[in-house]
């Protein structure tokens, strides 16, 4: 029975190592780190206030920034980024000599249909009036 009423009054601090802390000792350093609690959570409510006020007082100041340099950041790397879409759209050199090849390969196809009807119809011209001046020239 002596065991059980020993009990009551101590306890064992696993923490400690082997010794025997009073509830009394323990009471102690507990009410003391929560008065170091309440201490520490004053002055973070403290703290908290001294920021919200700062804050509130730049927010009122509104402070001017001049933007300029920023802007013009923003507009070189706004027209670096459409030049590099515009090339990107371009087609590409190989594709382009392609096309202008084809291009001149269809035009002078066309300019050499042209001049070979031009040419069938002179001859056709030159035949009628050599034929015309024999007729004429026979006459005579």
């Amino acid at each position: 029975m002596d065991d059980n009423s020993n009990k009551t009054t101590k306890r064992r601090n696993k923490f400690a190592g082997k010794e025997d802390i009073s509830r009394e000792t323990v009471d102690y350093i507990l009410s003391a780190q929560i008065d170091q609690l309440r201490e520490i959570s004053r002055t973070n409510d403290e703290t908290a206030s001294q920021v919200r006020e700062s804050v509130n007082i730049l927010y009122e100041k509104r402070i001017p920034i001049d933007t300029a340099k920023f802007e013009q950041l923003n507009r070189s790397f706004i027209n670096e980024m459409e030049n590099k879409l515009r090339k990107v759209k371009q087609p590409s050199k190989g594709l382009k000599w392609y096309i202008v090849m084809w291009v001149i390969t269809l035009v002078s196809a066309f300019l050499a249909g042209y001049f070979i009807h031009e040419y069938r119809e002179w001859k056709e011209k030159a035949v009628y009036w050599y034929q015309m001046y024999e007729e004429v020239k026979g006459n005579k």
